[in-house]
């Protein structure tokens, strides 16, 4: 009968137990002053900005502990901490190099997204949760960017979730902690980079397709133009990589620069053949095929060029 007893108390122990607490729910908010040093061989851009927290429990320190895990450099300053009708309000003002890996896929006409990550490092979602503050999250009105349009900004609230324990004895698989993420959304005003860019290499194709209306048997100038538009071509490709980092992905640089290498050397092998033409005896019809060897060239090129800008510049 004791044991019995004993046997129904165990079973009904769980329904006195207490029940966990909910975790904390702290708001976080953002107001973006200055953005600038935007470096893409760096990869990183530079920002400025104040954040803040409102929450109820005055014994969390979130102000304290709080982490931007992309930043490649901060420094903090006037930080404050208030109390108004039960709410804490705590904040400071950031100033920080964020790491960025940009999208040069569509190089100039390129869209990239500016993220600021905003995690907790002390208390996991257990104990604390972030709730965004929309309403108050903004830009400066006068803010501008040279070269940039920004088209919009957003400010969410999620977790983030660590394969680690990091060595906490409680737990058993892993760690969640809060984060907020700030999202700022720029274009590039493409047009007039893209003509400073990759106005020399047309122009080195151009006067290498020139070459058709010169005679075949004048060898030294009928090959020396091509050879030297591929020359000025390897040394345009050069210019434009210097301003941009390092990837393995196949960006409209490569694409434009690649289909006029090709475009130079097919000049080139035509070249060639219309000698080969020539030194059969054949002038007229060396002519005929420098004609229209010239009209397909130049036209295939333009048609290729105009289909790839557009597509970089529409996102198709």
């Amino acid at each position: 009968m004791q044991s019995r007893l004993a046997f129904v108390l165990l079973l009904s122990l769980p329904l006195y137990l207490p029940a966990q607490a909910p975790p904390d729910t702290v708001r976080i908010g953002a107001f973006i002053n200055d953005i600038y040093d935007i470096n893409l061989s760096d990869k990183s851009f530079s920002a400025q900005f104040w954040v803040w927290f409102n929450y109820a429990n005055p014994e969390l320190k979130p102000l304290e502990s709080l982490e931007i895990p992309n930043a490649k450099s901060l420094e903090y300053s006037l930080e404050f901490n208030e109390a108004s009708n039960g709410i804490q309000w705590a904040g400071k003002k950031v100033t920080a190099v964020i790491k960025k890996d940009w999208d040069i896929r569509r190089f100039p006409f390129d869209k990239q997204t500016m993220t600021v990550v905003l995690e907790e490092s002390d208390k996991d979602v257990g104990a604390m949760v972030y709730a965004a503050d929309t309403g108050n999250t903004k830009l400066e009105p006068d803010l501008t960017l040279s070269n940039w349009e920004i088209t919009g900004f957003e400010l969410s609230a999620e977790t983030k979730r660590y394969n680690t324990t990091y060595g906490d004895p409680s737990l058993n698989t892993g760690s969640e902690y809060p984060r907020a993420t700030l999202n700022i959304f720029i274009r590039r005003k493409s047009w007039g980079l893209f003509f400073s860019l990759f106005t020399g290499l047309y122009v080195a194709f151009f006067i290498s397709s020139l070459v058709f209306f010169i005679d075949p048997i004048d060898v030294d100038p009928r090959f020396g133009l091509s050879v030297g538009g591929l020359f000025a071509a390897v040394g345009n490709k050069y210019i434009v990589d210097s301003i941009l980092p390092q990837s393995t992905t196949f960006t409209l640089v490569d694409k434009l620069h690649i289909l006029t290498y090709l475009f130079l050397l097919l000049c080139i092998v035509l070249s060639v053949i219309s000698l080969r033409i020539w030194k059969n005896g054949h002038e007229r019809r060396s002519a005929r095929f420098d004609r229209t060897s010239y009209f397909i060239i130049v036209s295939l090129y333009a048609i290729i060029n105009t289909w790839l800008i557009y597509s970089a510049s529409t996102g198709t």
